[in-house]
């Protein structure tokens, strides 16, 4: 068949596809469900920023608090501030005063997916000491049932209800003409079955395309959800291909269940299958396959380990040995002064009851985060076997809420707090070794002034993550849906008989 007269052929498909009504209540049901879903999407990340701008407004005001405090202890006076209501203390600011938040910024598309958020924080307080057992619990949990659920979201929305849509467009196109004896009449004219395949086919592509393309855009632009996308030009392209491609592979399949040839009840049949096991079952088998080969070590242990180490520090003589250690290896001039009352100064005891808290639960911590990288690992070399999970990967890689992310983001968490006690522990050594007020008669030690030098986190948007996982997710997908159409155009090679 000649390029002109299958472009006519196309056409009148075209037309014939968008007259109905059919198509037009598809597609208006499926624009309702995005822009639900970019709205949704679109609250939780404003939620999520006004969080990060409240933290930093905290911080803020803490530091200001603590200048102020400073400029008024700076007079001589018959009162003396208790280390813990002294922010001109090295240790009592560290421990009391000190409003240090590690932060995930959400990225410009992360209104896109909402993936782990409901549990996994983007906004955490490095705090010290006992209640660090775990640095992913800020959070609120929320209703069970919803979490059960899952969030409605874009990803929710073009994962799982394009393709019903797509289907509900196109699986019935050449099967519905096969039940109404009108294939008899198509095949008694001079087209070939790959041609007619191809026109039908093609004309719900290109519906099925642009209406997934440009309701998608359409719903960001109308919740204004997107954020600046300086830097996010190829993560952008590289989706919209994915979706493309995800859109190309359920058209792909809908052919592959024509070239069946047992009419449109067994076509639907087959394709709403096909979508269980492929968006549905697969997936849910993947998380199990992950589960399996990065287990979950055992919160109860590290919580068990995080009280024997308390009960050890506090009881018996465990504490004052743990302490003269601590004390010895970091400060060997205090053999100097005067060490049992360096060793009963509360800073000193609460310096080396942290140092010995956080070796005891190392072995817990780091097998929690190994977890992590290794989860995040795994999934990320198994999405591409389901085409629902490459797309939902590229969508919370471009959101920054995979499993990825957070796992560095708790690696940086905890490196974060040891950066934060390698800055304020020499200088509490320093305060314990020289107690003498720094202003003779002054109502604090006025010896800690450094509180715009703390070292701030060092929060990152994973730009060059999101473009990899982007075009990747849009490669496999392609791959799988030119593997469909194929396999379809071999099976149109001929009418049925």
């Amino acid at each position: 068949m000649s390029a002109p007269r299958f472009h006519r052929l196309l056409r009148a498909e075209l037309r014939l596809l968008l007259r109905e009504p059919l198509t037009w209540a598809i597609l208006a049901m499926l624009a309702a469900a995005l822009c639900l879903g970019a709205r949704i999407g679109a609250e939780r990340v404003a939620a999520e920023r006004a969080a990060i701008a409240a933290a930093a407004g905290d911080s803020t005001r803490a530091v200001d608090a603590a200048k102020a405090a400073r400029a008024r202890y700076a007079q001589p006076g018959p009162l003396r501030v208790a280390y813990w209501q002294d922010p001109t203390h090295a240790f009592g600011y560290m421990h009391y005063f000190l409003a240090a938040y590690a932060v995930k910024p959400p990225t410009p598309l992360a209104a896109l997916a909402v993936g782990q958020a409901d549990v996994q924080p983007a906004l955490t307080r490095v705090s010290f000491g006992f209640s660090t057992v775990f640095d992913d619990t800020a959070y609120e949990p929320g209703s069970a049932a919803t979490l059960r659920l899952g969030p409605f979201d874009l990803a929710f929305v073009l994962v799982h209800l394009v393709p019903l849509a797509v289907i509900a467009l196109a699986g019935t196109r050449l099967s519905a003409e096969a039940d109404a004896g009108i294939l008899r009449l198509i095949a008694a004219q001079p087209v070939s079955p790959r041609a007619v395949a191809g026109a039908k086919f093609g004309a719900a592509a290109l519906v099925a395309v642009g209406a997934v393309l440009g309701g998608t855009a359409l719903a960001l632009a109308v919740t204004g959800a997107l954020g600046p996308l300086a830097g996010w030009g190829t993560t952008g392209a590289g989706l919209a291909a994915a979706l493309a491609a995800y859109t190309l592979f359920w058209v792909a399949a809908c052919a592959l269940a024509a070239s069946l040839w047992r009419g449109a009840v067994a076509a639907l049949t087959l394709l709403v299958l096909a979508w269980a096991c492929l968006v549905v079952a697969l997936p849910a088998a993947l998380g199990l396959v992950v589960d399996g080969l990065a287990p979950v070590p055992s919160r109860i242990a590290a919580i068990d380990a995080s009280r024997e180490a308390q009960d050890r520090f506090y009881t018996g003589e465990a504490g004052p040995r743990i302490v003269a250690a601590w004390l010895a290896a970091r400060a060997p001039e205090a053999e100097a002064k005067d060490p049992p009352a360096l060793r009963d100064a509360p800073e000193i005891k609460r310096l080396a009851r942290d140092a010995f808290y956080d070796a005891a639960l190392a072995g817990h911590r780091d097998a929690l985060q190994a977890r992590a990288d290794a989860a995040a690992a795994w999934s990320a070399r198994l999405a591409p076997l389901s085409p629902a999970t490459a797309l939902a990967l590229a969508l919370e890689t471009a959101a920054g809420t995979d499993a990825g992310r957070h796992a560095a983001f708790l690696a940086a968490v905890s490196e974060h707090r040891r950066r934060l006690r390698a800055f304020f522990e020499p200088r509490i050594l320093a305060q314990a070794l020289r107690p003498a007020p720094v202003c003779a008669g002054c109502q604090a030690r006025l010896d800690f002034d450094a509180y715009d030098a703390v070292p701030a986190f060092p929060a990152v948007l994973p730009a060059e993550a999101a473009a990899r996982q982007a075009l990747l997710g849009a490669a496999c997908l392609l791959a799988a849906a030119l593997a469909l159409a194929a396999l379809a155009y071999r099976r149109l090679g001929a009418w049925p008989a």
